[in-house]
């Protein structure tokens, strides 16, 4: 196995990051209010914009998406909250990048497939992990009813106004699968022109145009991009190379007719297309990867969704809301497979001085559709919450009941099942002054099982034969605490959080069988940190420690103790920025995962992977409206991969990502 690289010894000390973060911390905190003040003063002098603003998250943010508004001082839960200056300035290529260099959350291509990636966080693995978390655009849910995970090549980066990551809660709000948290992204509601457009290594270009128009009554806004990339290297004896497309059209009306009425409509049309490589062995990947050529994948995606929906506010402090989307979708990943997905979401505001409440009703029709088989999953929860606010506290409680309906169709029988849950929430928040606070957060959640969780593929000779129901699994059930710190002073901006989770019936993938481990554990803590050392000079550290364990399992009681594979144990995104002047923009950046088990390797026969390194530079230099900027990936030319455990068929396989220098020059240019 291949020795250890990249962190221990070679980059940075991890116990000196986090002392060096504490004792900023704690003489932050010292620092009294009035000088905090002075600062905010200071670093208000140079913020001429939004996106010139070098420390800049130092306002406390709303966080919207959450059904209800609330300040991140305030917030009963944990959260990350990323703008979109600091969107910006990442420099990232795409939605799958900025998750993965910038935020707590873990993030690897499905097998190469980085349009459908597999998305973890607090522990839950990078094969099932992204099950556990529901991704919502202007909140609405993305999730498959499938083992397809969120297609987050259909939402544009460029798009995006603001991501807020909601941890070990929103269950009561957005129901099942809540139970590592939620990701929100919420797109731009821009006016006038915005235009962008880069080439890359190995033939990589991009182009995206934003129109906006924002009048009186109405608003509306429209905007189309175009990536291609022409591959890193051949994947087969046929001569294909590992090359990608994806082109996205949106279009959003906004229309108020009268003054407590406002209509919403849109059209979001994306199609995607992608060959990927087949895994290949370890030996191989520490040889030239380039000249590995064991076959392809091919995938395309594409879906075509209207969205509709009003506010009409009936009293003061009463307001109503609807949305209504439908959705098609077709992938044609080893299979050619239609969805249709139908989402109804109703609810009532109401909000008088410190109260707040919510009532909600959410309704969602699920079907897929392939060769001989149709199959459907239906969702109806109802779900009310209440936030109450005295003094310098902060109080929540919310509750949810879910009921979820299966259905499945073939020429040899007719299933159903059905399952009713429900979850809660309960948080309080102490307010210590105006710039910190601490919290505490007790939340259940529960996730039903996706359709393709009742099959099993069957194996002969080691090739796929076909399809067999492997029964109507669990669901599982979590409990969740959370508490936690905020520090949102300046110079210093900081944020701490421990969990921990008891898990019922986890449900996960064996290598050959869909099933439920009986009791699982997690826990952890996760710090974020931002330190501006002078007014255009700052750092970032954003860490998290997990471990996890197998409490019980009677189908394999040998993997009792055992952890959960795909887990790193340390998991650091590190930055600095620098601005020499309000044109010119540095930021470096490194990722790093400890070592963790293949996935699927819950017998952990194969050892702990290799842990995974990137450092990423980026450059931008603005003129007026217009902004150029570079960007080199993997600075240092390290390998990194997904390891996955194909027993019975085969060994250690091997899915290289992210394992060579590449780099990227663009402009960006608004008007």
């Amino acid at each position: 196995m291949k020795s250890p690289k990249g962190f221990r010894g070679r980059y940075f000390s991890l116990a000196a990051i986090l002392a060096l973060s504490t004792t900023v911390t704690l003489a932050s905190t010292i620092t009294s209010y009035s000088d905090s003040q002075s600062g905010l003063q200071k670093q208000d002098e140079y913020a001429l914009s939004e996106e010139e603003t070098p420390p800049q998250d130092q306002t406390p943010v709303v966080i919207i998406t959450k059904k209800i508004k609330t300040k991140t001082i305030d917030a009963p839960f944990a959260s990350e909250i990323y703008t979109k200056a600091q969107i910006k300035k990442s420099h990232a290529k795409n939605l799958y990048e900025f998750l993965n260099t910038q935020t707590s959350v873990s993030i690897l291509p499905s097998y190469g497939n980085k349009f459908s990636p597999l998305i973890d966080m607090r522990g839950y693995g990078v094969a099932n992990g992204y099950q556990n978390i529901v991704v919502t655009v202007n909140g609405e849910r993305i999730n498959n009813i499938d083992g397809s995970s969120q297609l987050l090549a259909s939402i544009p980066l460029q798009s995006v106004q603001k991501i807020e990551i909601i941890k070990g809660s929103g269950s009561v709000e957005y129901g099942d699968g809540a139970n590592a948290g939620v990701i929100n992204i919420i797109t731009k509601d821009s006016s006038g022109v915005s235009m962008k457009t880069y080439i890359g290594s190995h033939g990589a270009k991009f182009g995206s145009v934003g129109i906006g128009i924002k009048q009186k009554k109405f608003s509306v806004s429209g905007y189309i991009d175009n990536y291609s990339f022409d591959g890193a290297r051949l994947v087969d004896a046929l001569g294909n190379k590992d090359k990608s497309w994806s082109r996205n059209k949106y279009i959003d009306l906004i229309f108020n007719p009268l003054k407590d009425l406002r209509l919403k409509t849109g059209k979001h049309i994306s199609k995607n297309g992608v060959v990927y490589a087949k895994g290949m062995t370890y030996a191989q990947y520490m040889g030239d990867i380039n000249s590995v050529n064991k076959g392809s994948n091919t995938g395309y995606f594409d879906s075509d969704k209207f969205l509709f929906g009003f506010d009409y506010r009936l009293k003061k402090n009463l307001k109503f809301g609807f949305d209504y989307s439908h959705e098609k979708k077709t992938s044609t990943v080893f299979r050619v497979q239609k969805y249709d997905y139908k989402t109804y979401d109703s609810k009532i505001k109401y909000n008088i001085d410190n109260f707040k409440a919510i009532i909600g009703v959410q309704k969602f029709n699920g079907d897929r559709k392939t060769i001989g088989q149709d199959t459907t999953k239906d969702n109806l929860g109802g779900y009310a919450k209440i936030i109450y606010q005295f003094s310098n506290k902060t109080i929540s409680l919310g509750t949810r009941v879910e009921k979820v309906d299966y259905t499945h169709k073939d020429a040899a029988s007719h299933l159903k099942s059905k399952a009713s849950l429900n979850a809660f929430d309960i948080g309080y928040n102490y307010k210590i002054d105006n710039i910190s606070s601490v919290f505490i957060n007790y939340n259940k959640s529960f996730q039903a099982p996706n359709i393709d969780m009742f099959f099993k593929a069957v194996y002969v000779g080691g090739v796929y034969n076909h399809t067999e129901f492997n029964g109507f699994i669990k669901p599982m059930n979590v409990r969740t605490i959370n508490v936690g710190y905020n520090y949102l002073g300046y110079p210093n901006r900081a944020k701490f959080t421990v969990f921990y989770s008891s898990i019922n019936d986890e449900i996960y993938y064996d290598g050959t069988n869909n099933t439920n481990l009986d009791k699982t554990r997690k826990y952890g803590l996760e710090l974020y940190d931002k330190y501006n050392i002078l007014y255009n000079l700052y750092t970032t550290l954003n860490y998290s420690y997990l471990d996890t364990k197998i409490r019980k399992n009677t189908s394999k009681p040998s993997i009792v103790g055992n952890g959960i594979p795909g887990v790193s144990r340390h998991n650091i995104k590190l930055a600095l920025g620098y601005n020499p002047t309000h044109r010119v923009s540095f930021l470096l950046s490194h990722t790093y995962k400890s070592k963790a088990y293949a996935m699927s390797d819950f017998d952990q026969s194969l050892g702990r992977q290799d842990s995974y390194n990137s450092t990423d530079l980026s450059v931008s230099y603005k003129y007026k409206k217009v902004e150029f900027f570079a960007k080199i990936n993997d600075l240092f030319d390290k390998k990194n991969a997904l390891f996955v455990d194909g027993a019975p068929w085969s060994g250690l396989t091997v899915y290289p990502v992210n394992y060579e220098r590449t780099f990227m020059i663009g402009v960006n240019a608004r008007f």
